[in-house]
């Protein structure tokens, strides 16, 4: 479903990923783990084409992204929830919802809202509150289920995890592989707290500084200390 082929994403003259190979197949869902710097929210925006000068080849459903606008890759099935949430704090977390529902297209309809609801029951009582009144696991929260209202058919998830309480992320994890489940979609996760990507996923990749130093599934990642030693702030 996703394949990211020699890619090299580059801030100005700042080189941040070096040859970067991925795939993470349909249905599948994948976890990019690293220390902070080591390129993993660069990967996603590469991907999305929100940000960093891109060299290399990324190919959705087969087909090479070249350089697509990061909205068309949106209205063909792309959805990023970015690590500091963006959503709209003037509007309602309904709207904020609505103007997710903009990037379906006829063969994804828009999740009708009371789906919305029922996978995040926290947001319903709030739906009329205003974004900027929202907790920080309000606000992941709404971030997550916007994107998803467009039933997008990859999510991208960058740091979800970070700043939230235990609880709220237990109960994030429990949504998102329940709505992942539910809609066949591929993922592909970026996070630190390795508890978070293996409740929800079944492979990983670890980034060193801008190159993969491991990939496969959570049980050769366990095998595999030197890994967490040498590239991990957790061990």
């Amino acid at each position: 479903m996703l394949q990211v082929e020699n890619l090299n994403a580059y801030y100005g003259q700042s080189h941040i990923l070096h040859d970067v190979n991925l795939t993470v197949g349909a249905g599948q869902r994948t976890t990019v783990l690293g220390r902070n710097g080591a390129g993993k929210s660069t990967l996603l925006k590469s991907i999305a084409n929100s940000g960093p000068r891109v060299e290399g080849q990324v190919k959705f459903a087969g087909e090479p992204l070249g350089k697509r606008a990061w909205f068309r890759r949106a209205k063909d099935g792309l959805a990023l929830v970015p690590e500091d949430r963006r959503i709209f704090t003037h509007i309602t977390v309904e709207e904020n919802i609505e103007l997710g529902r903009f990037g379906a297209s006829p063969d994804r309809p828009a999740i009708p809202a009371t789906q919305i609801y029922e996978w995040f029951p926290m947001l319903g009582p709030l739906r009329e509150r205003l974004g900027g009144q929202l907790s920080g696991g309000q606000q992941q929260m709404l971030a997550v289920a916007r994107a998803v209202a467009s039933r997008p058919k990859v999510l991208l998830l960058d740091e979800p995890t970070e700043g939230l309480a235990p609880v709220i992320v237990e109960d994030l994890a429990k949504i998102v592989s329940q709505i992942c489940t539910d809609l066949g979609i591929t993922m592909l996760l970026v996070e630190q707290n390795i508890w978070f990507g293996r409740q929800t996923t079944s492979t990983v990749y670890v980034l060193g500084t801008g190159v993969v130093v491991f990939s496969g599934s959570w049980e050769e990642f366990d095998r595999d200390e030197s890994i967490r030693n040498r590239h991990l702030a957790i061990a």
